[in-house]
């Protein structure tokens, strides 16, 4: 049921900003208990051969926030830029002080799969992480649009394929001010990893949007799933293109724990930290929801 009083749409912004800061917690708790899950190995890194790295910054208030592009060989390429989960997270998808290999971050073996597919990526250091500074004043909306602001500048990127993937907290900064991200360059594309946006907000996001959650909880399944693919099926003015994905049993971060695989004359038992990745299942369909807006731009 779509809110209709302002005490129930303040009522509402106030639990999604306590599930969003619950959601970066648990995110940054995932990662530290990766260690102590059953895993399986962790991929090997993706060959860097045909793939471009470009370097950059911009500003975010009083934050100089360090960024990249990384580009597949054929150019102008379709693009994704990564919102990260928490504020405490490198491009990577690393918390400061966690790992020293890019390759095991999250967003590094999201990215490589991304470009596998032919996508471009952009993704930053929150002020803090990485090469960023700190940043008083920044907050994550400002390094948001300030990103996405720097990402689609570019002459390597496809400008009518532009794409807004935001993971768990990031979902709220995606749609909390996606009409600011529309005024930069119109959107073909949003992408909800393990969404904790609610129906009211999400009939303001009207490109295309792929909803992902897990079953773990009535809240996940209805509050963050259900709900809003309804309420945009709903949309006064016309319906709005949704594709709603429940991932059966993942965790709420949508994290799956990996581990790396042992060197050379070391045991299992003795290989390095373990890690955690997007799950498998998220990830395809990512690739698999990407594949089908490009098949269908090009038919257009």
């Amino acid at each position: 049921m779509t809110e209709t009083t302002s005490g129930r749409h303040a009522g509402s912004l106030r639990y999604c900003a306590i599930r969003a800061t619950c959601s970066a917690l648990a995110l940054a708790a995932a990662l530290a208990d990766a260690a102590s899950s059953q895993a399986s190995p962790l991929p090997q890194a993706p060959t860097s051969a045909g793939i471009e790295l470009v370097e950059t910054t911009y500003k975010s208030v009083d934050a100089t926030v360090a960024a990249q592009w990384e580009f597949p060989a054929r150019t102008p390429a379709p693009l994704v830029v990564i919102v990260p989960a928490s504020e405490s997270l490198d491009r990577n998808g690393l918390p400061p002080g966690y790992g020293e290999d890019p390759a095991t971050g999250i967003y590094s073996q999201l990215a490589a799969k991304l470009l596998d597919a032919g996508f471009a990526v952009f993704r930053y250091d929150a002020p803090g992480t990485g090469r960023s500074s700190p940043g008083r004043y920044s907050t994550v909306r400002s390094t948001a649009l300030e990103g996405y602001t720097r990402a689609v500048d570019h002459a390597k990127v496809d400008p009518d394929h532009v794409y807004l993937l935001g993971h768990a907290a990031g979902t709220d900064t995606v749609v909390g001010i996606y009409s600011r991200y529309e005024a930069v360059r119109p959107l073909a594309g949003v992408i909800l990893l393990s969404n904790r946006v609610g129906e009211t907000d999400m009939v303001q996001v009207l490109a295309p949007t792929l909803l992902i959650v897990t079953d773990k909880t009535p809240d996940d399944v209805y509050q963050h799933g259900q709900f809003p693919a309804d309420a945009r099926s709903r949309f006064a003015d016309r319906k709005l293109e949704t594709k709603l994905v429940t991932i059966p049993g993942a965790e709420q971060t949508m994290l799956a724990p990996i581990a790396p695989i042992p060197s050379s004359g070391a045991s299992e038992a003795a290989g390095a930290a373990k890690h955690a990745s997007i799950d498998p299942r998220a990830v395809a369909a990512i690739l698999d929801w990407l594949q089908a807006q490009r098949t269908s731009a090009r038919r257009n």
